[in-house]
């Protein structure tokens, strides 16, 4: 379902004039209804009444109350009083986030269900707050994490193709995560036995026209990058494979091993331990 704009609407402050905009997914405007949550001010209000103590963005969990029961949400606050300029004209990372979320829902990628963005701009269009939230995962770690509890060895198997398939479909539909790291990775244990993957926290993600090569080696290096620390060489060789959709190792696999080898190289000499 597409998001309808909720409210968007000039309002005066003192001296100043701003503008605040709010957008929904219509499967929860009957919650926002019942909430009252009928402009941007009443969400921010409700998710951060102290917002004026906000660093430059805050996570915070929550429940909020709905007519089938109580939903399990976070929200990701910003917090512009001083860098503001540098989205002038320019989508907040609530709103881009809140796209990407749409984009990996259209290509079948298991995310963060969104819920509602919003933000407030100067008369100017200088960002000054934003928000966005999400459903939470049910029963989700971090990747990184998960993978220090030692899970059986099939399992990890398992998601070594899961985050492999991710990874390829992203690719091929020529969107790039821009910060594929394994804490924007969530692995929900709703289901103890089969684990499930979930791509979360990508306000910079985009589709590229050219460069493609160069994002998708960004995108791989940075999996890598922990890799390198959570995982043995024959499971990081694994995960090229199945992002390659193949089951031996060939000259086009080594060729983008090196590839991804020197782009950790190049771009985190600091963490460059040869491996």
């Amino acid at each position: 379902m597409t998001p309808r704009i909720l409210a968007a609407c000039p309002e005066r402050t003192g001296h100043q004039t701003r503008m605040t905009r709010l957008f929904v997914n219509p499967k929860f405007e009957r919650t926002f209804a019942a909430l009252g949550w009928n402009s941007f001010e009443r969400v921010f209000a409700y998710s951060l009444p102290d917002y004026e103590r906000l660093t430059k963005m805050t996570v915070k969990r929550a429940q909020i109350p709905a007519p089938g029961g109580a939903i399990d949400v976070f929200f990701k606050v910003y917090h512009h009083q001083r860098s503001g300029w540098a989205f002038w004209f320019r989508p907040s990372k609530a709103r881009c986030e809140f796209d990407n979320y749409g984009v990996f829902e259209r290509l079948g990628i298991p995310s963060a269900e969104r819920i509602a963005w919003g933000e407030e701009r100067s008369f100017l269009g200088l960002l000054r707050r934003a928000f966005i939230l999400t459903r939470e995962v049910p029963q989700a770690m971090e990747l990184d994490k998960f993978s220090k509890t030692n899970p059986p060895r099939a399992q990890r198997r398992r998601l070594i193709r899961e985050l492999a398939d991710l990874a390829r479909r992203l690719h091929e539909a020529g969107f790039y995560h821009s910060d594929f790291v394994w804490r924007n990775v969530l692995v929900s244990l709703e289901q103890p036995d089969r684990p499930r993957l979930f791509l979360i926290d990508c306000p910079r993600g985009f589709f590229a026209r050219t460069g493609r090569e160069r994002q998708r080696l960004r995108d791989l290096a940075s999996l890598d990058k922990a890799a390198v620390k959570l995982s043995s060489r024959p499971e990081r060789l694994r995960f090229l494979l199945a992002y390659l959709g193949k089951s031996k190792l060939d000259d086009e696999a080594r060729a983008l091993a090196r590839a991804c080898l020197d782009y950790r190289r190049e771009r985190w000499p600091e963490d460059w331990r040869g491996k």
